[in-house]
């Protein structure tokens, strides 16, 4: 506050699961909105700071929510600045001399590519998914959404295994699973959410949700009174959407299964008359995953960056 006034805010946390996991001793901090003003971001991030190193913990890292499980993660230090996709953060740019000025040093990069299709490939890269489709005991079908639960409690076994040696992995336990299956169950449509078999064996999985926030833009925070319409017309005409996870299983990579969840997944998308889109967050590491994209033609055209800083 400043003469009344609010003119930022900040929240820290201890995350115990990564904690153990990792077995590091980390606070994290997110939820971080401030104007430009450096006196206001500096006594925010050291109010952050404080509360982290007196509950025992050597470093600080963010921004990001309370877990790196959800899509809030991460400051965007480059690319295109404009609205973000569904599930992802916006910052203004001067975000990040506010990290750097309080000795905030990157800890990851994340980045999201961008796709646009006709639905049609080149013919080598048609050529190769034609090949990694036909090969015998391989089936990539739809989410059964009738089996929703049981479906559910695969794809947390899925992610668990394909995710496990990521930089910032928590394993996902079943509360929180079903909180997250719960919560987006009125989003998915099961055409976008595809499984990958090998000879009957679950293998991998891809999620793409519609980019909803393409239909809440016109309503400008505004439900009532006719706001609810506007979102109900406006999602029949979304043409972009966003692929939040997909993963293979260790055993299964390099027999070209992502490339096949990437190819089916933008066939599903075309055929609702979605043309672009973004795949996101990748780690900047995940080299397999990234080489992929470019050979979709994709463009790295965002990229989010974890901080974090060593606590005396």
């Amino acid at each position: 506050m400043r003469d009344g006034r609010t003119v930022g805010r900040i929240a820290a946390c201890i995350d115990s699961t990564s904690n153990a996991h990792h077995q590091e001793q980390v606070g994290f901090f997110g939820f971080y909105e401030v104007f430009d003003d450096a006196e206001a971001a500096g006594a925010l991030l050291a109010v952050a700071a404080e509360w982290i190193r007196a509950r025992g913990m050597d470093t600080m890292r963010g921004p990001g929510c309370f877990t790196s499980n959800h899509d809030w993660y991460g400051l965007q230090v480059a690319g295109r600045f404009d609205r973000p996709m569904i599930g992802m953060p916006y910052n203004p740019t001067y975000y990040e001399k506010h990290f750097t000025d309080f000795g905030l040093a990157g800890a990851q990069d994340l980045y999201a590519w961008w796709m646009e299709t006709a639905g049609v490939l080149p013919g080598k890269m048609q050529e190769l998914i034609d090949r990694v489709l036909a090969r015998p005991g391989l089936v990539i079908r739809p989410f059964d959404m009738k089996n929703f639960l049981g479906e559910a409690s695969l794809v947390r076994e899925l992610y668990n295994a394909c995710w496990s040696a990521n930089w910032g992995f928590i394993p996902l336990s079943d509360a929180e699973f079903a909180y997250m299956a719960k919560d987006m169950k009125s989003l998915v449509d099961a055409d976008f959410l595809l499984v990958a078999e090998m000879e009957g064996k679950p293998v991998g999985f891809a999620l793409t949700l519609p980019d909803f926030n393409q239909a809440t833009q016109a309503l400008r925070g505004r439900l009532m009174p006719f706001g609810w319409l506007k979102f109900l017309l406006g999602k029949r005409k979304i043409t972009s959407a966003r692929c939040i996870l997909m993963g293979v299983l260790p055993d299964y990579r390099k027999m070209g299964i992502d490339m096949a969840l990437v190819y089916k997944t933008m066939q599903a998308a075309f055929a609702k008359g979605i043309t672009r889109g973004e795949c996101s967050w990748i780690l900047a590491d995940n080299r397999a995953m990234n080489r992929i994209l470019e050979g979709y033609g994709a463009d790295c055209y965002k990229t989010y960056r974890v901080y974090e800083k060593k606590l005396g």
